[in-house]
């Protein structure tokens, strides 16, 4: 996709509206993208298609995609709206910032309404401009556009905001040494600025980074899903708070103590956290919350015979327990009439795939059964979602 091509013909009025009049077509056909291309070869009508396409794609994501030029890559890497509108909000209070690996803008957008001052800045000169462009389109005039490395940045400002590219090369990166830039350049950034928020890897093994004492570990979650571990510093940081769990859109969070729960007979109710909670160690805490126990000490469920209205996880009303027995489990399903069977594991060795295919389902009934390991066995619980 030639960007630069693209970017000089939405210059002109005339064309951004060819451009909307190409967006408001709800279907093209291969006869039209043909005409289209044969009819108009002073336009780049393939860059437009593919950024339809992609911005249709994306419209559940990030609402204002129509709005907004993509790469394949910018939109893979960028943060939801959701996302986005949450990392602006740590940012409120300041007045000058940066946005470093600023990629297509989506959490610049939002971060800078309103501020005094804002760098962007991104090692990819493509990326960059398409930034600019989209700021310019939400009316964001206040931002500096610097191309280069991220830990090359000395400008003095209020905070920093730094989403480094986890996939340099071509596989997605874990390590945040193995992130671009690496994870002590990015330490290194506080000599100017100590109040850093850093975008890290939802699968990261957090206990093995040597953290600031000034600095919170965000879990954060959308829709159930955990999206991204963030690591405030200085001032971005929530005081005497090492880690804390944050589940969008509800903006519930949860925050670490010292605090201890029971763990007893599972009962008539299992709740299972959000991912954000497990992630962050803070199933405990959710537990003292709920005023429900945990079924095992090494098992991230909860149980308690009062049903409870949390929006932290998910709650089951437990139907049948009993020991990991392929025979029971088959005639369980066969007397219920269980068409539809969600399996959920923990410490179970074998694929959800593979144990699926030893059950025969028939019926219209739906169950949830977990698979769990409590000490040298394993138990079965048939379950069944509340409302």
């Amino acid at each position: 996709m030639n960007i630069n091509k693209l970017l000089e013909f939405l210059q002109k009025k005339d064309n951004v509206r060819f451009f909307k009049e190409l967006q408001d077509l709800k279907h093209i056909s291969i006869n039209d993208i043909q005409q289209l291309l044969s009819s108009n070869l002073d336009k780049p009508i393939k860059e437009m298609l593919t950024q339809i396409k992609l911005q249709k794609r994306n419209i559940s994501k990030i609402p204002i995609s129509q709005e907004l030029l993509f790469t394949e890559l910018g939109v893979q890497q960028a943060s939801s709206w959701k996302l986005a509108q949450y990392h602006a909000k740590k940012f409120k209070a300041f007045d000058k910032v940066a946005d470093l690996c600023c990629g297509i803008g989506v959490d610049l957008i939002s971060i800078a309404k309103g501020k005094e001052q804002v760098y962007a800045v991104d090692l990819d000169e493509d990326t960059l401009k398409l930034a600019e462009y989209n700021c310019r389109n939400q009316n964001l005039n206040n931002i500096n556009y610097k191309f280069g490395e991220a830990q090359e940045f000395d400008q003095q400002v209020d905070a920093i905001f730094i989403d480094p590219d986890r996939r340099p090369g071509s596989s997605r990166k874990i390590a945040p040494e193995e992130y671009s830039p690496p994870f002590s350049k990015i330490m290194e950034l506080r000599n100017i600025c100590p109040n850093i928020a850093v975008k890290l890897s939802p699968a990261l093994d957090y206990n093995r980074l040597n953290l600031p004492i000034d600095s919170t570990l965000e879990f954060v979650s959308e829709n159930g899903t955990l999206k991204e571990i963030l690591l405030c510093m200085g001032e971005l940081a929530t005081k005497n708070c090492e880690r804390k769990a944050v589940l969008l859109p509800s903006n519930l969070t949860l925050q670490n103590s010292s605090i201890k729960i029971k763990v007893t007979n599972i009962q008539k109710y299992l709740f299972e956290p959000d991912p954000a909670v497990i992630r962050a160690g803070l199933v405990q805490e959710l537990g003292n919350k709920i005023d429900y126990n945990l079924i095992d000490s090494k098992l991230a469920l909860l149980t308690g015979s009062q049903i409870v209205q949390s929006n932290y996880g998910k709650i089951y009303e437990v139907l049948e327990i009993m020991k990991y027995d392929l025979k029971k489990v088959r005639k369980y399903v066969r007397e219920n009439e269980i068409g539809e069977l969600i399996i959920k594991t923990r410490g179970f060795p074998e694929s959800v795939e593979k144990f699926r295919k030893k059950i025969k389902l028939k019926g219209n009934n739906s169950v949830v059964m977990f698979i769990l390991r409590k000490g040298d066995d394993h138990i079965i619980i048939f379950s069944q979602l509340t409302e």
